[in-house]
């Protein structure tokens, strides 16, 4: 483990370590562009370039390790008057289209020119003007704000390996394109290309235009659509998602992507709170949760299911309805293709499968809980269900012991037939809504918080199963 010097500060760092990586642990953030973390180091925009005392030149910390005794000098003149005139270079065919540009707010570009751009520029000549390009249905390519770093090209070689984009063509010439014409859509990651351009050269239809990104919130959540249970960042404003981003953590260089099923996802979450269901029905009229508990628990033995895509504090107060123990059976049979393995640690839809089992549900057993059902053993059943994750096949299942039970209890976020065959519904809250946490594939925890405040009237499973205990409690008494 090497020790080195950056700006009269000592730190020792791993071996390997790049100079970047080690002047950012030394608490100096080092501009760059090209550079991530996920991609091979490239050095193409320059702005990275740190003095090395002994050498006669300015050196790419993006592509040199820390060794020992090194010393290094992250601000001095050399490096200031380097930086400017990188600036000056990038921006010499640069639009200032900042008003109308999806990345203003969150632009590279914009912050590093600030911070070490000289303020002028000596350019006299008409800046190069591009057309705007659609690469698919999913991403558009506006090559005026481009500054090639590469970092949307080296991601289709090395992470999607589809070999869409392109660097073609030299000098004042130079663009990204597309592969002989190819088209992003078949891209099932094409989304990332957006969240690693620096600049606004690409962006995403779904997004652009829609958002001033200085409105949005970001809030840490999980991806419920994938089997990983990916982290990301819900962007709020106006108790309303506008935008999945992939959330990076320390160490697991997978969640520096998330997939475009996942980005878009959010659209789903996004409920007309008019056409919710916001009071409990029983029997297809308003209730009350009063009348909905005398009749659950009056009904004889319960039987609960849960999906395994909810949080595992969910699961916990699911179970304390079942009658006995035994009684508690998981759903959700989702599968997604492995496309990517080395992004995607399981293909198991079911991201929290091992936080309900650890809880007492038991999965694959549906038909054995129909029986049960149609035998008169089980006179009750609550199920917790969202029919995204599961099959045809599971879905009719679960109608059928719905339908078979005496009585039937659904706790359901987006309605689905389930609800209307069901003899009594109470309004639940969507993952966004609520706070809980799941345990994935790999057995890492991950939490996730609310970020979307519910409809009046509609609450978290846990509060419904409390309020259903509230009422049993009182009737014993």
């Amino acid at each position: 483990m090497p020790t080195l010097k950056i700006n009269d500060t000592s730190i020792t760092v791993e071996s390997g370590t790049l100079l970047l990586d080690a002047c950012k642990q030394a608490g100096y953030d080092i501009p760059h562009y090209c550079y991530h973390p996920a991609l091979t180091p490239v050095a193409t925009c320059r702005m990275c370039l740190v003095e090395i005392k002994g050498q006669p030149k300015l050196a790419t910390s993006c592509t040199i390790a820390a060794v020992e005794g090194m010393e290094v000098f992250t601000a001095s003149p050399a490096v200031a008057d380097a930086r400017a005139a990188v600036m000056e270079f990038l921006l010499l065919n640069h639009p200032l289209d900042c008003p109308i540009c999806d990345q203003a707010g969150e632009c590279k570009l914009q912050d590093y020119s600030y911070q070490y751009g000289s303020g002028d520029s000596r350019m006299e000549e008409p800046k190069r003007r591009y057309r705007y390009e659609d690469l698919g249905a999913k991403i558009v390519i506006d090559k005026n704000r481009c500054i090639h770093c590469t970092r949307c090209v080296r991601f289709t070689q090395e992470v999607s390996k589809t070999f869409e984009l392109t660097v073609a063509n030299r000098g004042s010439h130079l663009e990204v394109t597309t592969f002989q014409g190819l088209s992003m859509d078949a891209n099932p990651l094409a989304g990332n290309v957006v969240d690693l351009c620096p600049v606004g050269a690409l962006t995403s239809r779904d997004f652009r235009f829609s958002k001033r990104v200085w409105y949005l919130k970001p809030m840490p959540t999980i991806s419920r659509h994938s089997a990983m249970a990916n982290p990301i960042w819900a962007d709020v404003d106006e108790n309303k998602v506008w935008r999945f981003r992939p959330r990076h953590l320390e160490g697991k260089r997978a969640t520096h992507f998330i997939f475009d099923d996942e980005r878009v996802a959010y659209h789903r979450y996004n409920l007309d709170s008019a056409t919710r269901l916001r009071e409990p029905k029983l029997k297809g009229a308003v209730s009350t949760v009063e009348a909905i508990a005398e009749t659950l628990f009056g009904a004889g033995n319960v039987a609960v299911v849960g999906q395994g895509t909810f949080g595992s504090d969910a699961a916990q107060r699911l179970a304390e309805l079942a009658s006995r123990e035994n009684l508690c059976f998981g759903s959700g049979d989702k599968r997604y293709p492995l496309q990517f393995p080395e992004l995607q640690g399981s293909g198991d839809g079911v991201l929290n499968r091992r936080g309900f089992g650890e809880r007492g549900f038991r999965f694959g057993h549906l038909e054995g809980l129909l029986e049960l059902v149609k035998s008169g053993e089980i006179k009750a059943v609550v199920v917790l269900h969202d029919a995204d994750f599961s099959s045809h096949r599971e879905n009719e299942q679960l109608r059928q012991i719905v339908v078979a039970a005496e009585f039937s209890l659904v706790f359901e976020p987006i309605a689905s037939e389930l609800s209307s065959v069901a003899s009594a519904c109470l309004p639940m809250t969507t993952y966004l809504e609520e706070s809980d946490f799941v345990i994935n594939h790999e057995g890492d925890l991950r939490r996730y918080q609310k970020v979307l405040t519910p409809p009046k009237g509609v609450l978290t499973l846990p509060a419904w199963v409390k309020a259903l205990q509230r009422v049993r409690a009182a009737q014993t008494v």
